[in-house]
């Protein structure tokens, strides 16, 4: 399987940043609601600015 992100998780983030473009916060919540009931999992916002997973690279 060729790496990168599935087609799943491709689908739910583009659902999560169409929520969000469209109505912001509520917006991301109804989508990642929406998300949820298709089974595509949740996209959680992280806060964090040195988290390690979402902190931009500084090179």
């Amino acid at each position: 399987m060729p790496a990168g992100i599935t087609f799943r998780e491709r689908l739910a983030r583009s659902i999560h940043a169409a929520g969000l473009r469209l109505a912001g916060e509520r917006g991301g919540d109804a989508a990642n609601t929406l998300t949820g009931l298709l089974g595509l999992g949740r996209i959680e916002l992280c806060a964090d600015p040195a988290c390690a997973d979402c902190a931009p690279l500084t090179t």
